[in-house]
């Protein structure tokens, strides 16, 4: 379960992604890749923030937290080359909403 939330390898590498055409699993990864990234980011610059106090500087903690930040980086620059291979995400037109009578407005 934890895989499933940080990694997007391991949801590409899951049915029904596993047998999705290229095209397929790039337009999922452009829609999907930037909350993973997110999570990265958020966990690597907790750990980093939480490291630079004075009462925690345990260097694995450190570390750690670099290494989400570049993983972080690492999703983004995926999500990145997958717009690239997929395109734009599909926008629908916009819609006309009905408007009011304005001969109402006149006679009053």
């Amino acid at each position: 379960m934890i895989l499933s939330y940080a990694s997007v390898t391991w949801n590409l590498r899951q049915p029904p992604l596993a047998t999705a055409s290229a095209d397929e699993r790039a337009r999922w990864c452009r829609d999907h890749c930037g909350r993973f990234a997110a999570r990265w980011f958020a966990l690597g610059a907790g750990l980093w923030l939480i490291f630079s106090t004075p009462f925690v500087s345990f260097a694995p903690l450190g570390m750690f937290g670099l290494f989400a930040l570049v993983v972080g980086m690492a999703t983004i620059a995926r999500q990145i080359l997958a717009q690239g291979r997929a395109g734009p995400p599909h926008i629908e037109p916009p819609v006309d909403f009905p408007r009011p009578d304005h001969e109402d407005d006149d006679e009053r």
